[in-house]
């Protein structure tokens, strides 16, 4: 969803000083979509049973009102708490593209804090797969990048042929950078 171009002096977890910054990415909205609607139903059902409660005369009793009231903000509380905990799961679960490699940057709040990284010289395959209507229609869908003994599978990738196109001539860059280094060393040794 957010892409950055290349900046001076940016900075994140991991990052070597050689690595110039090229782009990264969240996934795509739509990831926060079935939260938000799960939310949407919460506050709805219980607005109409908070003012169901304040308007009919089923419950006389204060005693009764109030625990109802109680149970009612417990919900109303644990249904903000889950979309805010799926909102930063969203946010800190980030992709880095610099000119050298691939960091998938998991991150929660409190338990976990995962960092892969991929060199791009070292993809043998970039595939790109958009299943479905909705994933056609909204520009998203998986890319899948192969090592050598190691698949990464990054779902949700927003503008899905920008980021598989971006990938794939940094790739190329990469490898031809590879080439001419070795070449050198190899040049080298044999004088």
């Amino acid at each position: 969803m957010t892409e950055k171009s290349a900046t001076v002096g940016f900075s994140f977890q991991a990052k070597d000083r050689d690595e110039i910054f090229q782009f990264y990415f969240h996934q795509h909205w739509i990831r926060l979509l079935w939260p938000l609607v799960r939310l949407i139903i919460w506050n709805l059902l219980i607005i109409g049973a908070t003012l169901t409660i304040a308007t009919e005369d089923m419950f006389t009793e204060p005693r009764t009102r109030q625990t109802i009231l109680i149970i009612l903000t417990a919900f109303f509380l644990l249904a903000h708490f889950e979309f805010l905990a799926r909102f930063y799961h969203y946010l800190l679960y980030v992709i880095v593209v610099t000119d050298k490699r691939i960091h998938r940057i998991k991150k929660t709040l409190l338990t976990m804090d995962d960092h892969e990284s991929t060199d791009l010289w070292v993809l043998q395959d970039i595939h790109r797969r958009q299943h479905g209507i909705v994933q056609n229609l909204f520009g998203y869908g998986t890319l899948i990048l192969q090592a050598q003994e190691t698949v990464v599978r990054v779902h949700f990738t927003p503008k899905i042929n920008k980021r598989y196109a971006a990938l794939t001539h940094l790739r190329e860059r990469a490898r031809a950078v590879i080439s001419s280094q070795q070449g050198a060393l190899w040049k080298t040794a044999t004088e």
